[in-house]
C-alpha cells in the first residue's frame, strides 16, 4: 500500500478536513480509525465534523489518531512549520500486509457465525476469496471477475482504490453444485491491534451483501433474474425512461448498502446506541447529501442504518411512535424513514419489489435537492452545462 504524504497545511485547511482527507486516502472508515485509536466512534466523528478539534484533544487521543492516519502531529500546530519528515521517510512501498492464511481462517469463522444466525450454508467451498493491495487491486478485480464469471463493471483504478472489500454474486443458479460467490478484500489496510476483529466485521458485511442479493426477489437465486438484472442499469433514450431509470438505480444503491448494514447488525447483535448519541454522525453524513456528490447515496444509506440500528429503531413497532422520536431528535429525511421503517417490519425485510425501490429512489432525489444549497445547485448546473 502506498503511503500518501499529506500536503503542507494551508491557511484554508481545517483539522477536520485534514483528518477526513487522510482517512479517505487510506481507505478507512471512521469506525476503523476510532477502533484502532482506542476511542469511541462518536468521539472521532466529532473531530471530522468540526464539533471538536484534534488540537483540543488530550495528548494521548491526538497522538493515537495521528498514528492511525499516519499524520505528523505538528501539522495541527499553527505555530509550527509543517514537519512531514516522518511521512516522507516512509518508503512508498511500505505495506501492512496481513497473512492470507490467517484471513482465510477469519473468513471461515465469519461464514460459521453468519450460518448460525441466518441458517445459510456459506463456507470457503462456495465463497471464493481474492486478496489484493492498493498496487494491484485493478488487476485482481479484473482477473477475479473473469475467472468466476462474476458481473464486471468497467470501474477505474481511482474508483477501486478506496475499496476495502467488495462482494460478487455468481451468475449461475444458486442451487447448482458449481455455483460460487466471491469476496475481494485488501490485505494492506493498517487496522492496528484490532485487525482480526475488523476483518471479521468486513467479511460479515460482504456476506450480508451476498445474502441480500440472492434473497431480494423470488427469482433472485436464478441466473440473470436478480433485481438488478431485471430492473436496473438500463439506458433508455427517452427522457421519462431516463428519469425512471435514475430512480430505480438510486433507490437500489441506497437500499443495497443499508440492508447489508441491517443484516450485519442482526448477525452481531451489538448493544444499540440511543438516537441522541448518533446525531453528530448523522449531521456529518447529511453534509454529503447534495447534488453532484457521488457519495450522496452511500451517505443516506449510512444515516438510515445508523438510525434504524439505534435502541429506538430496534424497539419501536409502530411508525407513529417512531416518527415522534425522530422529530424530537430533529432527524432529517422523515419521509424516507417511513418507507424504510415499514419495509423493515415485513416478515422478510430483505425482500423488495420495483415499486418500493422506485419510491425510495424518488424520495432520495427529492432529499438531495432539498438538502443542497443554491450554490450547490448552480455548480451542478454549470458542470452539466444546464445553464
Amino acid at each position: 500500500m502506498k503511503i500518501l504524504p499529506y500536503k503542507k497545511r494551508s491557511s484554508e485547511d481545517t483539522s477536520a478536513e485534514i483528518l477526513k482527507t487522510r482517512r479517505t486516502q487510506l481507505g478507512l472508515t471512521q469506525r476503523q480509525v476510532a477502533t484502532a485509536a482506542d476511542i469511541s466512534l462518536p468521539q472521532y466523528n466529532r473531530f471530522e465534523s468540526g464539533e471538536r478539534t484534534i488540537e483540543g484533544a488530550s495528548l494521548r487521543v491526538a497522538l493515537a489518531v495521528c498514528a492511525v492516519l499516519q499524520l505528523d502531529p505538528f501539522i495541527f500546530l499553527k505555530e509550527a512549520s509543517s514537519m512531514n519528515a516522518y511521512i516522507d521517510s516512509l518508503k512508498m512501498n511500505q505495506s501492512f500486509v496481513w497473512d492470507e492464511t490467517k484471513l482465510l481462517k477469519i473468513a471461515q469463522d465469519a461464514c460459521d457465525q453468519f450460518n448460525n444466525e441466518l441458517g445459510t450454508t456459506y463456507s470457503l467451498d462456495n465463497i471464493r476469496i481474492a486478496f489484493c493491495s492498493a498496487d494491484n487491486i485493478f488487476k485482481v478485480y479484473r482477473d477475479f471477475t473473469k475467472e468466476y464469471g462474476f458481473h464486471y463493471e468497467n470501474r477505474s483504478e481511482a474508483a477501486l482504490f478506496g475499496e476495502l472489500a467488495e462482494a460478487f454474486i455468481g451468475r449461475t443458479d444458486c442451487d447448482a453444485p458449481s455455483h460460487v460467490d466471491g469476496i475481494l478484500i485488501r490485505t494492506d489496510i493498517p487496522m492496528g491491534k484490532n485487525a482480526p476483529t475488523e476483518y471479521f466485521t468486513v467479511f460479515i458485511h460482504e456476506l450480508a451483501h451476498i445474502f441480500c442479493t440472492t434473497h431480494e426477489i423470488p427469482t433472485a437465486a436464478k441466473e440473470g433474474q436478480r433485481f438488478y438484472d431485471l430492473y436496473c442499469a438500463e439506458d433508455p433514450t427517452d427522457i421519462s425512461g431516463r428519469i425512471q431509470n435514475g430512480q430505480m438505480n438510486a433507490g437500489y444503491a441506497v437500499w443495497r448498502e443499508f440492508i447489508a448494514d441491517i443484516i450485519e447488525d442482526i448477525v452481531f447483535q451489538q448493544p444499540a446506541m440511543f438516537l441522541h448519541e448518533v446525531r453528530p454522525a448523522i449531521r456529518e453524513y447529511q453534509k454529503h447529501i447534495k447534488v453532484g456528490n457521488p457519495d450522496a447515496k452511500l451517505a443516506l444509506s449510512k444515516i438510515l442504518s445508523i438510525v434504524m440500528n439505534t435502541k429506538e429503531g430496534g424497539e419501536t413497532e409502530k411508525w407513529e411512535e417512531f416518527e415522534k422520536k425522530l422529530l424530537k431528535e430533529k432527524i432529517p429525511f422523515i419521509s424516507i424513514f417511513q418507507i424504510v421503517f415499514n419495509q423493515l417490519h415485513h416478515k422478510y425485510c430483505h425482500e423488495i419489489n420495483p415499486d418500493f425501490i422506485k419510491q425510495l429512489g424518488t424520495e432520495y432525489m427529492s432529499a438531495v435537492i432539498q438538502n443542497s444549497s443554491p450554490e450547490d445547485m448552480m455548480a451542478f448546473a454549470e458542470t452539466h452545462k444546464m445553464l
